[in-house]
This record gives structure tokens, sequence and C-alpha cells, in this order.
């Protein structure tokens, strides 16, 4: 075994199993409900759980159930239970990256609550990032297929924040139909009420395109090493790691199998025995 098949074999003590979609998906509102308490400061505590499972919870939700269709749409092979495992980690990452701002906030005092929304905008971003790069490890489809269903959970949330925090008001276009829908700042939390502006998502387009434009990039630079030295490729991996854990496929185990070389090993025993040993195992064949 090469050092780099070694170092390769070595991450296998990282895997696990995942749960089944519906606990992905019910573990997610529970993760959303807690990040809204914590975030949303309302009259009723039940108020600011639900506030978290509408803005955090509903993207991951739809994402989780709305990437396997549309995946398989464009000929894909994402299954539910690998895009609930990926909508939930990427629910994670928003709020980590949430929680890590507000705190830096709070404690510096040099920065405001817009220093939250940008950390937002950045974090949704990178959630596009993370799903191409499994969208397009999975399914193989070309960049620009695969960035249709890994931008749902990032658009979802996008829409929800247009909608919610009143961005609408600051546009001049849209009669009163248009505003009754794509207009709800008052029942929204107070927070993010008129806390985005146009160019706030003109931004987080920007940043979506940029990152997904990265990940690309990352991958083209560390898959030509892999193909030079192991002949395979880093998708390969990748969609082999995310198949054992979400569903306990044998796609790792076929991943190993691909790099692993056959070869004719001779093996020789050396065994170490006292005279006392010796004379009872010729005693026992005696008798």
């Amino acid at each position: 075994m090469t050092e780099t098949q070694g170092e390769l074999a070595s991450l296998s003590k990282y895997i696990f199993r995942a749960p089944q979609w519906y606990t992905s998906v019910a573990l997610s509102l529970v993760i959303a409900a807690l990040a809204g308490i914590a975030a949303f400061d309302s009259q009723y505590v039940l108020e600011d759980a639900w506030q978290g499972v509408f803005f955090i919870g509903v993207p991951t939700v739809v994402a989780s159930l709305g990437t396997t269709p549309v995946d398989r749409y464009f000929g894909g092979q994402l299954t539910y239970s690998r895009s609930s495992l990926l909508a939930f980690a990427c629910e994670v990452v928003v709020v980590v990256v949430l929680v890590a701002a507000g705190v830096v906030a709070t404690l510096t005092g040099r920065f405001g609550q817009n220093f939250v929304f940008d950390a937002l905008i950045a974090a949704l971003g990178l959630v596009f990032a993370i799903r191409f790069l499994v969208v397009l490890a999975v399914s193989r489809d070309s960049p620009l297929v695969a960035a249709v269903p890994a931008s749902i959970q990032t658009a979802t949330a996008g829409v929800l924040l247009f909608v919610y925090s009143g961005t609408m008001n600051y546009l001049t276009t849209g009669g009163r139909l248009v505003n009754a829908f794509l207009s709800r700042p008052t029942e929204a939390p107070p927070e993010i009420q008129y806390a985005f502006a146009p160019r706030d998502f003109v931004l987080l387009a920007g940043l979506t395109a940029l990152y997904g434009v990265a990940a690309y990039g990352f991958v083209l630079a560390i898959d030509r090493p892999w193909k030079r030295s192991l002949d395979v490729s880093v998708l390969d991996f990748v969609s082999g790691f995310i198949g054992h854990i979400a569903e306990g496929t044998r796609e790792l185990e076929d991943f190993f199998e691909q790099i692993g070389e056959e070869a004719v090993v001779p093996v020789t025993v050396l065994a170490f025995r006292n005279a006392t040993t010796a004379r009872r195992r010729r005693g026992s064949c005696c008798r």
C-alpha cells in the first residue's frame, strides 16, 4: 500500500451511520426550533420556536424532500436519505455561523445586527457550495445541471427572507396583489423586519455564484493528483462515503477495491516452544 493509499484508508475512522431521512428531518426541525428560541425575542417562547422552524427549518425540509425529485428529473441518483442528511448538515452550518456571528457581535460591541445578517448571507452562499459538491459527486451531472438541485435550500431561504423582511418596500414596482404576496414584514420577527435591501439579495446571488465556482475549481485542483496517483476521481470517494453513512451501501468498499492491487504475499510462521511443551505434545500424540 502506498503512502497516499494509507492516508486515504485512515479516513475510515470518520465513517458513521446516519439516521433515516425522516429522522434527519425531525432532528432538523428540533434544531431550528432551538435556534429560534435563542435568536428571537418575542412575547412567547413557542412563538420564538415557531419562527425558528419557519425561517430555518422550512428551507431544510424543502431541500430534504425536493432535492431528490429535481435531481432525478435530470437523471441523477440522489436518494431521500442522502438529500435529508445533506440538508440537515447545511442547516447546522447556518446555525453555527449565526451563533458565532452573534457571539462576536455581542463580545466586541463593534458590530451591530447588520454583521449577523451579513454572516447569514455568507452562510447561505456556503450552503450552496457544499450542496453543489455533494450533488456533483453523487449524481455526476454537469456543473450547470448540478447547480439546480443544489440551489434549493439557499433559494428557499432567500425567498422567505425577501418576502418577510419587507424588501418589496424598497422597490417601486409591483401592485397591491404583488405586495400582498411578496411583502409581509408585519408577520416576521422584529429582528428581520426591513433588514434586507435589494442589494443584499444581489450580494447573495454573487456570493453563491462565487462559492460555486470556487468549489468546482477546488474539485478540479484536487482531482488531478488523485487521478494521477490512484487512477480514481475524488468524487468517487465522496459519493461512496455519503452512500455508506446515509444508506449503508457498498460504494465505499467498491472504491477501496478499485484502488487496491492484487498481490501474492508469502506467509512464514515462526513459533517458539520449550522442551516441556514439546514432550507433552508428543505424549498426547502417542496416546
